[in-house]
C-alpha cells in the first residue's frame, strides 16, 4: 500500500492502524489533553516525509512485502542556479517512473511482523537493497562480495522474510559500489513503528527527513550544470554543492511544514550524506528521544550533531507561533552552490516549520532569487 501525504491527512490514524494491524487502541485523539488519559493508549502516527511517498508494503500473514525497484531518474534539487540532476533511486515497482525519488519511499511497518525485501534492478549495473540497522539475517544483509550475490541489470532478487529487532528509525541502501551508488542517491528510510503508544507521548506531527548532499556535473564535479548526473565526490573546493532534506533544498520545498499550536512535533533524521551536519531549530528547544533506533533518556537540545549513517530522533513542542526553520548549521550547507535565495535567505539543508494562524511564509522565497 503506497501512501502520499494528502492519503495519510485524510485517514483517521487509528482507522488506518486498526485496518493495517488489527490493534485495539483508544479512540481518543492523539495528545494528552483536558479530560484525556495521557496514559491511554493511542494509534502511533505514522510518519510522513514530505516529498517523498510513504510505503506500507503489502501485508500477507505476518509478513510485510516491500517491492523496490532502483533507477536512474531526473530529480528537481533545487530552484537555482540550476533545477535538476540525474540521481539514483527507489520507486515502488509497478509504479510510473515519475514516483521514483531520492530518497526513495519510506518503508513502514509494525512491532511483531516480518518484513521482507523484493528487489527489481533497472539500472545498467549490478546493485543490491541493505537494511541499514534492522538486525536483518546475514542472508539479507545484501553487502555485494561478502555475503551477497548483487541483484544483475533487469533481474528481481527475494530476500528472506525476517523480523526486526526492535521499533525504530532505520534506512535502506545500497551495498554494491557504495562509494559511487550511495552519493548518488541509491538510499531510503524504514520506519518500525509499535502498533500503539501512549497519548502524551504520541505526536501530533511525525516527519522523516533524509540528509544528502549532490554535485551534479557533466566535467567531473567541476562545475555544476543543469540536468547532469550527480557525480560521487564533491567540487574543487572539497564541497558538495547542493545540501538537501529528502533530495530537495529549502526553496524546491515547495512550502512550509504547517503545524499548529501545542503540537508534539516528532523529526527522525537520517544522514545519507558523507559529512556531518549540526541540525538545529529556531525559537524552540528539542528533546532528543531516540538514538540509532534505541530510545534515549530524554535530553534539551538546540542543535544536533549528525554523523554519516546516524539515525537522531528529535521532538519538540510548538509553543511559539511563527515562522521558524530547521537547518544544518554549517553555513556553506545553507547555500545553493555558494548563492543564497530571496533577500538572502537560508536555503539548502533547511525546512520550514509554520504555524496555523501566523504570518504565512513569502512565496518568494520557493523560487529563484532572480
Amino acid at each position: 500500500m503506497k501512501l502520499n501525504g494528502k492519503m495519510l491527512a485524510g485517514l483517521s490514524a487509528i482507522a488506518l492502524v486498526t485496518a493495517l494491524t488489527g490493534a485495539q487502541v483508544s479512540t481518543g485523539a492523539n495528545n494528552d489533553g483536558p479530560g484525556r488519559d495521557g496514559n491511554a493508549p493511542v494509534a502511533t502516527t505514522i510518519p510522513t516525509t514530505p516529498g517523498v511517498d510513504t510505503d506500507m508494503g503489502e501485508l500477507q500473514g505476518d509478513t510485510r512485502i516491500f517491492r523496490l525497484t532502483a533507477v536512474e531518474v531526473t530529480q528537481q534539487i533545487a530552484t537555482f542556479p540550476i533545477k535538476t540532476a540525474k540521481v539514483l533511486g527507489w520507486k515502488a515497482t509497478g509504479s510510473d517512473d515519475i514516483k521514483a525519488s531520492s530518497p526513495g519511499p519510506t518503508l513502514v511497518s509494525y512491532e511483531g511482523e516480518k518484513v521482507q525485501f523484493v528487489v527489481t534492478n533497472d539500472l545498467d549495473q549490478p546493485t543490491s537493497l541493505h537494511p541499514h540497522g534492522t538486525h536483518e539475517p546475514n542472508a539479507a544483509d545484501g553487502v555485494a562480495g561478502i555475503d551477497f550475490e548483487p541483484v544483475k541489470p533487469g533481474t528481481t532478487r527475494t530476500y528472506p522474510a525476517y523480523q526486526p529487532g526492535h521499533a525504530g528509525t532505520f534506512a535502506y541502501h545500497t551495498h554494491t559500489k557504495t562509494a559511487e551508488q550511495e552519493p548518488r542517491g541509491l538510499v531510503g528510510l524504514i520506519t518500525i513503528l509499535p502498533k500503539t503508544t501512549q497519548a502524551k507521548q504520541n505526536p501530533q506531527i511525525d516527519i522523516g527527513m533524509t540528509l544528502q548532499q549532490f554535485n551534479p556535473s557533466w566535467d567531473d564535479g567541476r562545475t555544476v550544470s543543469e540536468g547532469a548526473p550527480a557525480v560521487p565526490k564533491p567540487d574543487e573546493r572539497g564541497m558538495f554543492p547542493f545540501s538537501t532534506i529528502n533530495g530537495k533544498t529549502g526553496d524546491a520545498a515547495g512550502g512550509p511544514i504547517n503545524i499548529n499550536q501545542g503540537d508534539l512535533v516528532q523529526i527522525r533524521l537520517y544522514n545519507a550524506s558523507g559529512m556531518a551536519h549540526s541540525m538545529h531549530l529556531h525559537g524552540m528547544d528539542m528533546t532528543l528521544v531516540d538514538i540509532n533506533g534505541h530510545p534515549t533518556p530524554p535530553t534539551t537540545i538546540t542543535t544536533q550533531a549528525i554523523e554519516p549513517g546516524e539515525f537522531f530522533t528529535v521532538q519538540f513542542r510548538a509553543n511559539n507561533p511563527g515562522n521558524w526553520v530547521f537547518h544544518c548549521s554549517f553555513p556553506g550547507h545553507q547555500a545553493n552552490a555558494s548563492e543564497s535565495g530571496y533577500q538572502g535567505a537560508p536555503v539548502g539543508m533547511l525546512r520550514i516549520f509554520h504555524y496555523s494562524g501566523s504570518a504565512p511564509v513569502p512565496a518568494d522565497y520557493f523560487g529563484s532569487p532572480s
